[in-house]
């Protein structure tokens, strides 16, 4: 998946939005159904990396297209509803592993998984439409190289821009996929049964689909920064106020707010990219934070494992799994300042690229 967000940017802005998303989509099934009927591991390993390298191109190609066909004062919202749709999805596959799964038999699961993208792809054809806006960037005139994809992203003076990005979405990931793997486990070391915990996860994800589409719309009238923080300083209080002994009521509603908080900032986030570089570079930039991003992916259930084989008190746990969260907030604190300094023409400076009384671009 992070080779993938990295890769897949650059085709996106040179070949469009549209068509590398369907492309991705058969890859990811044709990847699924490699999995469901491979005979030996190495087989098996060659279907994974199929799915990972097109399920990590999906978004950054994705991405994009759903900011510029949304409605101005709507790109937030309609993003985070796309987003709902990784909660649903996961939701899904769950359903399937319990009814399907028996013994070691993996490959239902994996059958499911390629013929659902397969029954997408022809809708996915018939419905999706190529932007208008990238459409109008590359007929105009063909940009010079050093004004679209990854050549404008890695390049001053956008490059200290994306490297903010990319530390926001690392801490980003680092989160949402350090509790999602290990907030049960958190939540028993301060005593709590194992059901109450297992409750935690699913109130969590809650939070982080319907705060989330609420953070979005807030965010579409007062702009990104504002809201990001706001999610991070969340975050990091709800998972602090956890290890608090609290009648269940009041902590299932910190948890909801924790999840609004910690999983739901990455929707904000993958819009505020969007809107901080022009649209032959869009994809680029998307691709290349999430790619990086996803090092947080990895380093989060790794440093969890770490902080959880300390033996720290239970309370010591939380407070350090809060530190990304304080973390992103100061970045994204700093992000208006460095774009505001640093950003030219090319890039423009993602607050000032956004009103403040109920309008985007």
């Amino acid at each position: 998946m992070l080779v993938g967000s990295l890769l897949v940017g650059q085709f996106t802005d040179r070949f469009g939005r549209r068509r590398t998303t369907l492309i991705s989509i058969g890859a990811v099934s044709a990847g699924m159904f490699a999995c469901a009927v491979a005979p030996v591991p190495p087989l098996f390993g060659a279907g994974r990396c199929v799915v990972g390298l097109d399920v990590g191109a999906i978004y950054p190609a994705m991405g994009p297209l759903i900011f510029e066909l949304a409605p101005a004062g709507r790109k937030n919202l309609f993003s985070g509803i796309v987003q709902c749709g990784t909660a649903v999805g996961g939701s899904f596959a769950a359903l399937v592993a319990n009814t399907l799964l028996t013994g070691h038999s993996f490959h239902l699961e994996y059958l499911v998984g390629g013929m659902a993208g397969l029954l997408r792809l022809p809708m996915a054809f018939a419905w999706l439409p190529e932007s208008t806006e990238y459409h109008r960037a590359v007929s105009a005139s063909a940009p010079a190289p050093d004004r679209r994809g990854v050549w404008l992203v890695l390049k001053p003076p956008s490059l200290g821009t994306t490297a903010v990005f990319c530390a926001m979405a690392a801490l980003s990931f680092l989160l949402i996929f350090g509790v999602n793997t290990w907030l049960p486990q958190l939540m028993q070391t301060a005593d709590y049964p194992l059901q109450d915990s297992q409750t935690f996860l699913i109130l969590l994800n809650l939070g982080a689909t319907v705060g989330g589409l609420a953070m979005s719309l807030l965010a579409d009238r007062a702009g990104s920064r504002g809201p990001i923080t706001a999610c991070f300083v969340l975050g990091a209080a709800a998972i602090v106020a956890m290890s608090t002994r609290l009648p269940l009521p009041v902590l299932y509603a910190i948890v909801i707010v924790g999840g609004c908080g910690a999983v739901g900032v990455q929707g904000l986030i993958n819009v505020y990219i969007s809107r901080s570089y022009p649209v032959t570079a869009r994809a680029s930039a998307v691709g290349v934070v999430l790619g990086v991003g996803r090092i947080g992916a990895i380093a989060g259930p790794t440093l969890g494992g770490w902080i959880l084989a300390a033996g720290l008190q239970p309370h010591g746990n939380f407070v350090l799994f809060a530190v990304p969260a304080v973390l992103g907030a100061a970045l994204t604190l700093a992000a208006g300042g460095r774009t505001a300094r640093n950003q030219s023409r090319a890039a423009p400076s993602p607050r000032a690229e956004e009103p403040t009384a109920g309008h985007t671009q």
